[in-house]
């Protein structure tokens, strides 16, 4: 018996179904997920900038924790209020005269935050700018303590320093017996300017810590004086 042809587009649908039917059949691979993103590294934390504590404003009270003298009151560079003046400051060597080898030796301060009295009559009245060179330094430190304590509207002013003319230990009689060390330039009288006796108890205070050896109030000034070589030591003739 003889088979009849399969005609040609039967059997291109016969080839298409299977194809259909196979890729049917195919196992489906996953599509991957996506990889996590990368997680960011915080940054450092800084540390804090440390803190400092200011330092305490130094008042004119810190700077001379002393008390203020009292009228007649004295006190020592050791800190007594007992020891006398020549046992602080040393005694009186001798009498500088103006016509002395020693007179050239003392100087002249001559500091513009200074008031000097020089009262005087030419030529003396430069004495009250004369004194021993040991005097400068309290002197300058004394001056820069007395416009600090009272805010710049009060100056230091020197009445006496050096004496030639015997101004001095009025209360002897006898000129051959008098004693002061303003005669060698080792004492100095020293008031407010303006002048105000009220402020004088702390200006003498002031004095002490300035670094006078021996301080008094005589109630209407401040007497200072130091201990040093006596200029008379270093010249014969004095």
């Amino acid at each position: 018996m003889r088979l009849k042809p399969v005609p040609c587009l039967v059997v291109l649908l016969l080839l298409l179904n299977a194809c259909v039917s196979t890729q049917a059949k195919a196992p489906v691979t996953p599509t991957p997920s996506p990889s996590p993103l990368p997680t960011s590294t915080p940054n450092p934390t800084r540390a804090p900038f440390p803190t400092f504590t200011p330092l305490p404003t130094v008042t004119s009270e810190a700077a001379c924790p002393f008390i203020n003298l009292g009228m007649g009151q004295h006190i020592s560079a050791g800190g007594s209020y007992t020891e006398t003046q020549t046992s602080a400051a040393g005694p009186m060597v001798c009498r500088i005269k103006r016509t002395s080898c020693a007179y050239h030796h003392l100087v002249g301060d001559l500091n513009p935050m200074i008031v000097y009295k020089r009262e005087e009559e030419p030529p003396f009245d430069r004495e009250d700018i004369l004194m021993h060179p040991a005097m400068i330094l309290p002197l300058s430190r004394l001056s820069k303590l007395v416009i600090k304590e009272w805010g710049g509207e009060v100056r230091l002013r020197v009445t006496d320093a050096y004496d030639s003319l015997l101004e001095h230990d009025l209360a002897q009689a006898d000129e051959n017996r008098k004693n002061s060390l303003h005669f060698e330039g080792r004492a100095i009288d020293l008031t407010t300017f303006p002048i105000d006796q009220t402020r004088y108890g702390r200006l003498c205070a002031l004095a002490h810590c300035a670094g006078f050896d021996w301080v008094i109030n005589e109630g209407d000034h401040c007497h200072a004086a130091i201990g040093a070589d006596s200029l008379c030591l270093r010249c014969k003739n004095n």
